[in-house]
């Protein structure tokens, strides 16, 4: 049997909204099968930048690495062909887009508050990194969203920020 290996990079892509922190998945199919924006490693193409091209081409949204968070591995089989991939994801912080600027390969990108997002994911694996994220931000990121939250409070009018 022919075996084809490849490799993948993609993030957990995570904003502050109002008083929630919100995770970005992507849609395919009906019924919608959510999951982690990834896609291929290109030739002469970094893990890190793979994964940030690959969150803006399918959820049309710009983010920044803040960590890596975990390599996924698993087996399929498609066509009589036997394949192994790799998938490198990385924590990632949302700069700016929208998912209405998606591309063909997603049918829908769409925020979720953070505990929904890991309901919604189809994979164990992916919905492992979200804990591992939530993980990363109470140890290493007390700060991370810190000025986004207080830019979301003034617009607001909270004068307590």
């Amino acid at each position: 049997m022919r075996i084809k290996y490849e490799v993948s990079a993609g993030g957990l892509v995570l904003r502050w909204n109002g008083s929630s922190l919100e995770a970005l998945l992507i849609g395919r199919g009906e019924p919608r099968v959510w999951s982690l924006p990834k896609g291929h490693v290109e030739a002469k193409e970094t893990h890190e930048q793979a994964a940030l091209r690959e969150v803006r081409e399918e959820t049309g949204c710009w983010a920044e690495i803040l960590s890596k968070l975990s390599d996924i591995s698993y087996w399929f089989y498609l066509n009589r062909t036997k394949h192994k991939k790799s998938v490198h994801f990385y924590l990632m912080r949302y700069l700016s887009g929208d998912t209405a600027n998606h591309d063909h390969e997603v049918d829908e990108a769409r925020w979720f508050e953070i505990r929904a997002a890991k309901k919604a994911l189809k994979y164990v694996n992916e919905k492992r990194l979200v804990d591992l994220g939530l993980d990363w931000l109470q140890q290493e990121g007390a700060g991370t969203f810190e000025a986004e939250a207080v830019a979301v409070s003034r617009a607001a009018g909270d004068s307590s920020a």
